[in-house]
This record gives C-alpha cells, sequence and structure tokens, in this order.
C-alpha cells in the first residue's frame, strides 16, 4: 500500500480545500462590502477592445473546463463503456476539448 508524500498530500489532499476556503470567503467579502461593484459595468467591460474579446473568452472558457470536470468526475466509467466509447477516446476527447478550454482560460 503506497501513501501520501509530503508533496502529495499539499497538492492534492490540502490545496483544494484552501483554495475553496479562500474562493467563498473572498465571495462573502464581496458581497459584504462591494455589493454593487459584482455588476458588468464595473468590469470596463465595453470601454476597452481587448476586454470585450478577452471578458466572454475567458468565462466561456471557465465554464467548459468546470463542466468538464462535473461531467469527468459523475459520469460512471459503465455508462461510457455502454455508449462504447473506448478510454483511448474518452482521454483524448477529455484532453482536447480540456486544452482548448484552459487556453481559453487562460
Amino acid at each position: 500500500m503506497t501513501g501520501y508524500g509530503g508533496a502529495d498530500l499539499f497538492l492534492w489532499g490540502i490545496l483544494p480545500y484552501v483554495v475553496l476556503v479562500i474562493v467563498v470567503g473572498g465571495l462573502i467579502w464581496r458581497f459584504r462590502y462591494d455589493r454593487f461593484g459584482w455588476t458588468t459595468r464595473s468590469s470596463e467591460l465595453y470601454e476597452s477592445r481587448l476586454l470585450r474579446i478577452g471578458s466572454p473568452l475567458f468565462h466561456f472558457g471557465l465554464l467548459v473546463v468546470i463542466v468538464g470536470h462535473v461531467i469527468g468526475l459523475l459520469v460512471p466509467e459503465a455508462w461510457t463503456r455502454a455508449l462504447g466509447v473506448s478510454d483511448t477516446l474518452y482521454h483524448v476527447t477529455a484532453l482536447s476539448l480540456g486544452l482548448v478550454a484552459g487556453v481559453c482560460t487562460l
């Protein structure tokens, strides 16, 4: 039986929860102290040509990344096998869509 090493424990066992706490805490703080700063007008979306392109691209990429992870975690392997999807096809599709979504998010 193999155990977690120090770096693995931190990266996969601790860091995701630290990030989740920071995100939730930041959302609560921002809602409480900057409630009206959540509008698209505050992001100067229409004042910059690059933001007009980059903001929707970032949000689309982020949405695809999140949905991809949720689907990857919640869809059982038996379902993909029942549809005739091989492991290779599943991984190639996930990696190619993930790469496009990651580049959009970046």
